[in-house]
C-alpha cells in the first residue's frame, strides 16, 4: 500500500515537473515575441498596458502547459481559446478580465512567426459586450463653456487648450498630450489629424475651424515645434495628464448643473459631446414599422471611427441611447 502511494506520488510530482517545464519553454517563446511587440509599438501602446497584458499572457500559457501540453505558442488555436473562456469562467472570473486576457493574446499573436490565421472572434466563444449601463457621461454645452470661462480666470491655458481639443477634435487625453508641434502644423495645412489611439491604432480625424484654431494657439507657444503642445521639456507626460484631470476634478462641481448630473464630470466626456455632435451632422431619420429610428447606421459607423473604435456599438454607448 506505501509502495502504491509513493508510486502514485511521485507521478504527480513528475507530471507536475513536465507541465512546468513545458510553461517555461512558452515563456523563453513569449519573451521573444514581447520584446518585438514593445520594439515595434513603441509610442503607440504604453509599457504599462504591456506589463497589464504579459500578466494574461501568463494565465493563459500557464493553462495551455497543464492542459494541452503546448509546445509552441505560435500554435495557439480555436479550441485553445475557447477551452481557456470556459475555465474561467468555472472559476466565475468576471467576463471583462476574460474579454481583456484574449485581447492580450490577440495582440501579441501579431507578432508572433509561424502563426496559423487568425483566431475565433469574441461572438463565436460567446464574450458579449461589456455592459455599459448606458450613462450619459456627456458634457453639456454651458457646462464646457463654464469650464472654460475658469481655465481662462486661473492661466490655465494647458488645461483650456486640452478640454477645446477633445471639445472639438474628440480626443483621448493621452493623444492630447503626445501632439507635438510638427504633427499640429501638419494638420492646420491639411485640414486632416493624424492620431495614434488605444493600441496603436491610427486614425484620420477632420479638424473643424474651432479645432485648428487650438493648434494655432498650442504651436505659438512652442519655443521649438519638435516638442510636445502640453508636455514641458523634462516633464513626464503622465504627470501633465494628472494635472488636467486634476483641475477639472477639483473644479467640477462649480460648473455642472446638478439636476442633469448623474455621472461626474471628466475630459472623457468632451468625448462623448463631440460625439453626438458629429452624428447628428450624419443623422437620418428613417421610419420603421410606423415609428421614426434614429439609429442610422452609416452614421454610427463613422462616428465610432472618428472616436477611434470602428464598432458601432461604441457610438450608441457616446450617444447613452
Amino acid at each position: 500500500m506505501k509502495e502504491h502511494t509513493l508510486r502514485k506520488s511521485r507521478k504527480n510530482t513528475d507530471a507536475s515537473k513536465g507541465v512546468e517545464g513545458v510553461y517555461k519553454n512558452l515563456t523563453v517563446q513569449f519573451d521573444k515575441t514581447f520584446r518585438r511587440a514593445v520594439e515595434a509599438s513603441e509610442g503607440k501602446v504604453s509599457i504599462k498596458t504591456h506589463h497589464r497584458y504579459r500578466e494574461s499572457m501568463k494565465e493563459i500559457m500557464r493553462f495551455c502547459a497543464r492542459e494541452f501540453r503546448l509546445q509552441k505558442l505560435s500554435k495557439i488555436a480555436d479550441k485553445h481559446v475557447i477551452a481557456y473562456v470556459n475555465h474561467r469562467r468555472d472559476q466565475e472570473t468576471a467576463e471583462k478580465t476574460i474579454k481583456n486576457d484574449i485581447a492580450a493574446l490577440r495582440f501579441y499573436r501579431r507578432y508572433m512567426e509561424d502563426r496559423n490565421g487568425e483566431l475565433i472572434d469574441n461572438r463565436g466563444i460567446g464574450l458579449k459586450s461589456t455592459p455599459d449601463g448606458r450613462k450619459d457621461r456627456a458634457w453639456r454645452e454651458d457646462e464646457y463653456e463654464k469650464m472654460l470661462k475658469l481655465t481662462r480666470e486661473l492661466n490655465r491655458k494647458d488645461v483650456e487648450l486640452a478640454i477645446r481639443l477633445a471639445r472639438h477634435a474628440g480626443l483621448r487625453v493621452h493623444e492630447i498630450t503626445r501632439l507635438d508641434g510638427i504633427k499640429a502644423e501638419q494638420a492646420i495645412e491639411t485640414g486632416w489629424l493624424n492620431v495614434k489611439g488605444k493600441g496603436g491604432k491610427e486614425r484620420q480625424v477632420p479638424l473643424s475651424q474651432e479645432a485648428k484654431q487650438v493648434l494655432l494657439e498650442a504651436c505659438d507657444l512652442l519655443p521649438d515645434k519638435k516638442l510636445k503642445l502640453l508636455v514641458p521639456k523634462d516633464e513626464k507626460t503622465h504627470l501633465v495628464i494628472k494635472r488636467i484631470q486634476g483641475f477639472i476634478r477639483r473644479h467640477r462641481e462649480k460648473v455642472f448643473e446638478k439636476d442633469h448630473r448623474t455621472v461626474n464630470l471628466t475630459i472623457h466626456g468632451l468625448r462623448h459631446l463631440y460625439a453626438r455632435g458629429e452624428y447628428s451632422k450624419r443623422e437620418k431619420v428613417q421610419s420603421y414599422k410606423g415609428k421614426k429610428c434614429k439609429f442610422d447606421r452609416k452614421a454610427l459607423r463613422e462616428v465610432s471611427e472618428l472616436l477611434g473604435h470602428g464598432r458601432k456599438d461604441v457610438t450608441r454607448i457616446y450617444l447613452a441611447r
